[in-house]
């Protein structure tokens, strides 16, 4: 039996599909009032990531863990600023914590983590071992979640596999499917001249590497997920060429945009608000967007993992349409 978080999700429900698909009985943790339809042949456990007795439940019988379960987007327009954080930290570390130690109280064969590079920060050609300087409070607790399972392992034996995926794009992603309706209708405002790389999986590429890391790595090992970079520019006009349409950028200047980030983020802050819906009242989301991102991808390199897509197949599977 294995057990997937976050199943309900883009990537986690592709995942419990393909182990389904493998014959591997599954078990998927939901929460109460989630929609579980799409998960048809796997066993639903209903339960919250913050609930000890739903963790202790939900390892019982595994033999693996997949932990996708994280809080990306907070709701809400307007919120406290404190208790924004809070909720991060309670859903990507503290749930985290509790998943881990129960697995390892089972003994669990191998607790897989889904991070993000986010918990490394915006740079270029970083290694798996880069140093973490996340700057979103986002990226701070799935690596706050990486420190506190790396203290488990370390205490308990826990066979820990921590994975980073970059931008993660293929069919029934919601934000890209949003992206490509844009392409597809024409004027897109974009930072600068939208020359600024991304560092871009599609989902089958990961599902891939995360299925040979979990049975290849060896324990402890923390693996960047990336097929390559691309900027934001030829990423944009490769959608636009493949569905059949020209994108027109808007670019908006960066400098300002920074400044006016800054100074709305500094504003909500004295009040000790935020706008977790609102990318230019977070100065550390508008600097990931406007960053440039790319991974050298080294352990699973040496795991033997090479995408199976291009970018330009990936992104064509993605719109439906032929590369």
């Amino acid at each position: 039996m294995e057990l997937v978080t976050g199943a309900t999700g883009f990537i986690g429900r592709a995942l419990t599909g393909r182990l389904l698909a493998a014959g591997k009985r599954v078990r998927c943790l939901v929460r109460p009032g989630s929609d579980a339809d799409k998960l048809a042949g796997a066993e639903i456990l209903r339960g919250d990531l913050r609930d000890q007795a739903a963790m202790t439940a939900a390892v019982k019988g595994v033999s693996r863990v997949w932990h996708l379960g994280a809080l990306v987007r907070p709701r809400g327009f307007l919120v406290g600023k404190s208790r924004l954080r809070g909720e991060f930290s309670a859903v990507n570390a503290g749930a985290a914590r509790l998943l881990g130690q129960a697995a390892a109280d089972a003994g669990i064969g191998r607790f897989v983590y889904f991070s993000s590079i986010a918990a490394l920060g915006p740079g270029e050609d970083l290694s798996d071992g880069a140093e973490p300087l996340p700057v979103t409070a986002y990226g701070r607790s799935k690596l706050e979640g990486e420190f506190a399972l790396r203290e488990i392992s370390g205490r308990t034996g826990l066979n820990l596999l921590i994975l980073r995926p970059s931008l993660i794009y293929g069919r029934g992603s919601a934000p890209w499917e949003a992206l490509f309706s844009s392409v597809r209708r024409g004027w897109l405002p974009v930072p600068g001249t939208a020359t600024n790389t991304l560092s871009v999986c599609c989902l089958e590429n990961l599902l891939d590497a995360a299925r040979l890391a979990a049975e290849k790595a060896p324990p402890g090992s923390a693996f960047n997920v990336s097929e390559g970079k691309i900027t934001l520019r030829d990423l944009l006009f490769t959608a636009g060429e493949l569905s059949g349409s020209k994108p027109r950028l808007l670019p908006l200047p960066v400098t300002p945009l920074k400044a006016v980030s800054r100074l709305l983020d500094a504003g909500l802050g004295l009040a000790g608000l935020a706008m977790p819906g609102f990318i230019g009242a977070d100065k550390g989301r508008l600097l990931e967007a406007c960053s440039s991102w790319s991974h050298r991808c080294e352990g699973l390199r040496a795991l033997g993992w090479r995408p199976a897509f291009s970018t330009r197949e990936g992104l064509a599977a993605a719109l439906g349409v032929k590369p």
